[in-house]
């Protein structure tokens, strides 16, 4: 068994992970997006377990995790406060270097994890996602990612949304990953007949929340060396350009590659090789310094 789930009661909610791989190596978290659960880096965690202590988070309200009833809990901020409770207790003194790899929204999250970590990250890596800052700035120089988007509201009407997901969450996960990109055979292995959790919603009105809140700073940028990689077929998001990502980190290198939204399912192989060989650049920099 490469994973097993393991659960906690942290900041005041039942959390759970999958962790496996090599204990005595630097951490590799991957966060995943929705509609996913951890399930969907099989090919990642295979790939990866005996270089790194791997760390697939169930973020809040999917599957394993217990929901909140409030809305601030599903936040990008809350949900790097989970990861972050997760790695202290697993390594207290918290002398393990971080790899973090994100998805989706589970990208948005890696985003802002990767300014709390602080020296402590050693490498991002970004899969077709953005960061709220990100998000919010390109809605409003490039209004024709409101078009791609457009599945995003329907989730966000009280009760309709509810309604939806009760109606047709056993097909939601299939007509998702179809749309985005990947055949059949390519679908992770999870419970497809089973209904997927509709407390997971909250994520999206969290995500949106943040995107409408002025207030918000713009964080510090991403010290560590940081790798965006995206197909550009992605029906949902816009390829990115240098100058919507470039002031969130400092040492940046962008891939814009042939496939859809699930890239490191559609082309495992070589997004395995290509994030290994960007971890493998960071360690053989530590080793030497």
């Amino acid at each position: 068994m490469l994973t097993e789930t393991k659960q906690a009661f942290l900041r005041t909610l039942n959390t759970s992970w999958l962790e496996g791989g090599n204990k005595s190596a630097p951490f590799l978290v991957f966060l995943h997006g929705y509609p996913d659960g951890p399930d969907i880096w099989s090919k990642q965690i295979e790939y990866f377990a005996d270089s790194y202590h791997i760390i697939c988070p169930y973020i809040r309200g999917t599957f394993a995790s217990e929901p909140s009833s409030e809305l601030s809990r599903f936040s990008t901020h809350s949900l790097s406060l989970d990861v972050l409770e997760i790695l202290k207790l697993i390594d207290p003194q918290g002398k393990k270097g971080v790899h973090v790899v994100g998805h989706d929204l589970g990208g948005a999250v890696a985003w802002r994890l990767a300014t709390y970590l602080g020296p402590r990250l050693s490498r991002l890596v970004i899969i077709n996602s953005l960061s709220i800052e990100q998000m919010r700035a390109r809605l409003l120089s490039r209004p024709s990612q409101w078009l791609h988007s457009w599945y995003i509201f329907p989730f966000l009407v009280p009760k309709l949304s509810e309604k939806l997901i009760g109606h047709f969450s056993k097909r939601l996960l299939p007509w998702a990953y179809r749309l985005g990109g990947l055949k059949k055979e390519q679908f992770p292995k999870l419970k497809l007949d089973s209904p997927f959790p509709v407390a997971t919603l909250r994520l999206y009105r969290a995500f949106v929340k943040e995107l409408l809140n002025q207030e918000n700073f713009p964080p510090p940028k991403v010290k560590a060396p940081t790798l965006v990689v995206w197909g550009k077929n992605d029906p949902f998001l816009l390829a990115p350009t240098t100058d919507e990502i470039e002031p969130n980190a400092e040492q940046l290198t962008i891939r814009i590659l042939q496939g859809g939204h699930w890239l490191f399912r559609e082309s495992p192989d070589f997004l395995n090789a290509l994030i290994g060989n960007f971890l493998n650049q960071g360690e053989k920099n530590a080793a030497s310094s």
